[in-house]
């Protein structure tokens, strides 16, 4: 039978595709006999990096990409509407549920934003002998297999070499197999080269039993050719970079990563060597130099006369090639032919095609030249699939440090998807999904890894308070979450009371806090603290703690301890009775009923409860002085310390200048920012005196500990005397400048060790009503409906806030 007659000569996807087969974890091994692997990256920010810093980096990313002929760079950015949305969280009460849902309703109308994803992807073509046996092991079942395994080797330690370059530079992870819990096996790598296909992100791609023929797999999806061709349902233009300025420097391309645009914008660069580039540039040279001079000057200059005119435009462009040769042969650049292509694909032709005219005029108007594709729209997206080095090869010969400058390795930082501490839940998601003025949104975390401490500084006015409400009620979300908050000014006080909390105002006039420090002496520990407790307070009325003093005073705890069994007989006054020390008795009797502190200090019972959200109000403590102070303190920060079980916790120290004016605090500051992480507590630092901070002796030690820091809008950021405090912390010229510029009360600057990025709350009525009302009236309303019905409280200051629908909603949560 003759089969030939059925059998179609026409090509189809797959036979355009580069990929053969997976052959090692995260290397594929392309129809040319060529090694193929793939690297994410995120760069750096470029509004908030100096020019010196980008200068520098484009200056080692050139060095990172000075790679051999045979090589080639496939650099390719995703960029796509935004999936993430904030999942329910799990808040206890009604008024964090109400907000969170508030939040969430508010954003249902918005567009999400578009997110940039970055992978660029090498692939080495070894010699033409090694290629071939490379081949012949995989496809023909070749002998050679000592070949292989030294080429292979020897693109596995380049790729090591390229990674170690760029992992100072950029955050950079290889695309390997990883192992699912369900057995399976996911490469990102092959779900990257399916993405370059058909357009479709995917979570994962699992890997096949044999992961061969993965031009076949990958190329399965109906493709119609032509000026637009269709690949799937999908209408495809790509544009073309076809020409750049005279001059370029790093970053001139970035506003592509900001456009409002879903599209795939594929770089490659295929690397020349220095006597392939000198070929090259000689010919340019010769061709230049050729055309300095007309017919009638060469004629004149032969014949000794004068030339009358030089083509000025040539003689530059030929004093370019001798420089561009002399810096093919110092060794600092390497040559090579860049492609950029920007792939558009809609359903809709009229949207992709609108689309395109649009990006092709921002793409002019930055001073490229830009065309959209038509006979050869096929070929440039055949081009731009990672591997793929013979189709739509442009000619423009640049170098590695001009490709430094054109590739888009500064990205907008978005923040993580998921949380990434691994004391939290798994999976949860970021703290706050916030506002931002373009096209890209950010998620906002606090922690890095499992470091949650956080510095926040600002002048007063800019907002501190609000956004720390926020990233209170918003840490609710988590199973368990609890708060413990040191607050000044009562801004924590309608938030705290409408969550169900506990607001604790410590030697304020009308304050119901009393403490009985003595109540849980049981056990060895509580004793021994109860004792140098005591030994601080005695120190604190001027008496010298002598080692027999030190001794009566854990002789009368553990007797008050063993005489005892209930909170009201463990006062102050029953320990003062059981010391036989006079001056001791003397000093401690300013802590008894008889004394000025008794009412704080002598009670039968501690007031301070077991709940989830404590706020203690100190500003009327700290006017009281240290032999108020410091008691206090110390104590609640006893009592705190035995609520770190492991579960989410915030210790939030507002106006904490404050306690950095005492020796005990500023430590007990140092102790909870090294060791409170086991415990999974972050630490939320807020001051509004740099300078304070900056002279406390532990500005070392709380910017060291807080690798996530917030900065407020401060308008004198920039004057003499604030400048070299903001470049104590770490900032440089350009984030300083950003700082003073932004809008007081709206904008805050994010500094963390994954990105920085400016944001806003975009806060809601519904927030507003019990995160940004702390002004005097506000207040005095709050609490007296909170008096009157401690109960339901808060549907009627909605209600008067105007916000009778959402008074409704809070009453119908259970």
């Amino acid at each position: 039978m003759q089969l030939q007659e059925f059998r179609s000569k026409a090509l189809g996807l797959p036979d355009f595709l580069p990929w053969a087969g997976l052959i090692d974890n995260g290397i594929v091994l392309t129809k040319s006999g060529a090694f193929l692997s793939a690297f994410a990256f995120r760069g750096p920010d470029l509004d908030s990096s100096t020019r010196e810093e980008l200068v520098a980096v484009a200056a080692r990313l050139n060095a990172a990409l000075l790679l051999p002929d045979g090589w080639s760079a496939h650099v390719d950015l995703m960029r796509e509407r935004s999936r993430f949305v904030m999942p329910p969280g799990e808040f206890p009460d009604r008024t964090t549920r109400l907000l969170a849902d508030a939040r969430a309703i508010a954003r249902e109308g918005e567009d999400a934003g578009f997110e940039t994803r970055a992978v660029m992807t090498f692939c080495w073509h070894p010699d033409p002998d090694a290629a071939s046996k490379v081949e012949a092991i995989f496809v023909e079942g070749g002998e050679t297999q000592g070949s292989h395994t030294r080429a292979l080797a020897r693109f596995k330690n380049a790729l090591r070499e390229v990674r170690d370059r760029l992992s100072g530079l950029m955050k950079i992870e290889r695309l390997i197999d990883r192992e699912l819990p369900d057995g399976s096996i996911d490469s990102p790598l092959l779900a990257h080269l399916a993405e370059c296909v058909d357009f479709q992100r995917r979570e994962r791609y699992i890997l096949p039993e044999i992961p061969m023929y993965l031009d076949a797999r990958l190329g399965r999806i109906g493709v119609t050719p032509g000026f637009e061709p269709i690949v799937g349902q999908k209408t495809v233009i790509a544009l073309t970079i076809s020409d750049m300025p005279a001059t370029s420097h790093p970053g001139i391309l970035d506003f592509l990563g900001r456009l409002p645009v879903e599209y795939r914008w594929s770089n490659r660069f295929i690397f020349l060597s220095a006597r392939q580039a000198d070929k090259e540039i000689k010919r340019f040279r010769s061709k230049w130099a050729q055309k300095r001079l007309s017919l009638m000057n060469l004629l004149r200059s032969s014949q000794g006369g004068n030339v009358t005119h030089i083509n000025l435009d040539a003689d530059a462009m030929a004093r370019d090639a001798v420089e561009a040769e002399a810096e093919n042969s110092s060794g600092l650049v390497r040559f090579g032919y860049w492609t950029s292509v920007i792939l558009l694909a809609h359903e809709d032709a009229k949207v992709v095609r609108e689309t395109a005219r649009q990006v092709q005029k921002r793409i002019v108007d930055a001073g490229f030249e830009c065309m959209i594709e038509d006979v050869n729209a096929m070929e440039a997206y055949i081009g731009s699939m990672p591997g793929n080095v013979a189709a739509n090869v442009r000619r423009p010969l640049i170098n590695t440090m001009n490709l430094a400058h054109y590739l888009p390795v500064t990205q907008v930082w978005t923040g993580p998807v998921k949380h990434p501490c691994p004391f939290y839940p798994a999976g949860s998601p970021p703290l706050l999904l916030t506002a931002t003025d373009g096209a890209t949104p950010y998620r906002l975390c606090l922690h890095a890894g499992d470091l949650g401490h956080t510095a926040i500084v600002g002048p007063t006015g800019s907002g501190k308070s609000t956004l720390l409400a926020t990233l209170v009620a918003a840490h609710f979300r988590y199973p368990r979450a609890q708060a413990f908050v040191f607050d000044k000014g009562y801004s924590m006080m309608p938030l705290v009371l409408a969550a169900g909390g506990q607001h604790y105002d410590i030697a304020g006039e009308d304050a119901a806090v009393t403490f009985c420090p003595l109540a849980e002496i049981d056990t060895d520990a509580e004793r021994a603290w109860a004792a140098e407790w005591l030994e601080s307070l005695c120190g604190l009325q001027g008496l010298e703690v002598t080692p027999e003093i030190r001794k009566e005073l854990f002789r009368a705890v553990k007797q008050l301890a063993e005489q005892t069994t209930m909170p009201f007989e463990r006062t102050m006054t029953a320990f003062v009775t059981v010391v036989q020390d006079e001056k001791v008795r003397a000093a401690l009797e300013f802590y008894t009923l008889l004394g000025p502190a008794g009412h704080l200090f002598d009670a039968a019972e501690d007031t301070l409860s077991s709940s989830h959200f404590q706020v203690f109000e100190i500003e009327h403590l700290m006017s009281r002085g240290e032999r108020f102070v410091v008691p206090a303190l110390t104590m609640l920060f006893h009592r705190l310390s035995k609520r770190f079980d492991g579960s989410p916790t915030l210790l939030v120290l507002d106006e904490a200048w404050i306690m950095l004016g005492h020796p005990v605090f500023r430590e007990k500051i140092r102790e909870w920012l090294k060791v409170l992480r086991k415990s999974n507590v972050a630490v939320i630092f807020a001051t509004q005196s740099l300078s304070d901070l900056s002279n406390s002796g532990i500005a070392d030690v709380v910017f060291e500990s807080c690798p996530s820091k917030i900065l407020l809008a401060n308008s004198e950021a920039q004057t003499e005397a604030l400048m070299p405090l903001y470049q104590a912390i770490g900032l440089n010229s350009r984030q300083i400048e950003i700082i003073a510029r932004m809008t007081p009360k709206r904008q805050y600057f994010h500094l963390h060790p994954d990105g920085r990025r400016v944001f806003e709350l975009g806060l809601t009525a519904e927030e507003l009503a019990f995160v940004g009302r702390s002004d005097k009236e506000s207040l005095r309303r709050i609490r007296a409906l909170a008096t009157e019905d401690p109960e339901a409280w808060p549907a009627t200051w909605l209600r008067e806030c105007g916000l009778a629908d959402a008074a409704e909603a809070w009453l119908s949560y259970e």
